[in-house]
């Protein structure tokens, strides 16, 4: 029985898993500048889509354009 020592395995699951967490990081920075202009153009929290754009990518996009405007500040009016 081949047995690898526990700094092998971690070295060879980290070389595997290495290109798979480096993408899921871009994608979630990029749906997070997405969602973020998106807020922004629509005049909704452009700081809190960002956020819910990075944490939850693209399953935060839809709901982004369902967002609600804000309402405008007291000495706007």
């Amino acid at each position: 029985m081949n047995e690898m020592n526990p700094t092998e395995l971690i070295q060879q699951m980290w070389a595997l898993s290495a290109p798979m967490l480096l993408v899921t990081l871009l994608l979630s920075v990029a749906c997070a500048v997405v969602c973020g202009y998106i807020a922004h153009r629509r005049k909704a929290r452009w700081v809190y889509w960002s956020v819910m754009g990075f944490a939850f990518g693209p399953f935060a996009l839809p709901f982004v354009f369902l967002a609600k405007p804000k309402p405008p500040a007291a000495g706007d009016r």
